[in-house]
C-alpha cells in the first residue's frame, strides 16, 4: 500500500511543473513520497508520520477555498478552483499519512520472496 502511495505521490509532484508555485507542491507531494517509501523499509517513526499528518490536514484546511466551486475548470473563479485542488491534495496526503499510522506496519512492507 505504501509504495502505491509513493508512485501517486509522485505523479502528483510531477503535475505541478505548471503550478503559479511549483517548487512549493513538487516539495509538498515529494515529502509525502519519500515519507511512503520509508514506511515501506520501515524506516519511519510513528512520531514523523503523525507530524506529517498534522501538517497536511492543517494544509488542508489552510488552503480550503473561501467558496466551494468544484475542481473542474470552467466551473468557477480559477483561484477558488486551484486552492480546492490544493486542499484535497493535501487532505489526500493526510489521510495516507494516517492510514500508514493505523494499520500494521508489517502489512506495509515489501514482503521478502
Amino acid at each position: 500500500m505504501a509504495v502505491l502511495g509513493g508512485i501517486c505521490f509522485i505523479v502528483f509532484a510531477s503535475l505541478q511543473y505548471n503550478d503559479p508555485d511549483p517548487a512549493l507542491w513538487i516539495a509538498t507531494y515529494l515529502a509525502a513520497a519519500v515519507i511512503s517509501f520509508l514506511v515501506v523499509f520501515a524506516r519511519v517513526g510513528r512520531v514523523l508520520l503523525l507530524i506529517a499528518c498534522i501538517a497536511y490536514a492543517i494544509g488542508a484546511v489552510y488552503f480550503w477555498p473561501e467558496r466551494w466551486e468544484g475542481i473542474a475548470i470552467g466551473g468557477g473563479d480559477i483561484r477558488n478552483i486551484e486552492e480546492a485542488r490544493e486542499s484535497l491534495g493535501l487532505a489526500l496526503c493526510s489521510l495516507a499519512m494516517l492510514a500508514y499510522l493505523l494499520l500494521d506496519r508489517s502489512s506495509l512492507r515489501v514482503k521478502p520472496l
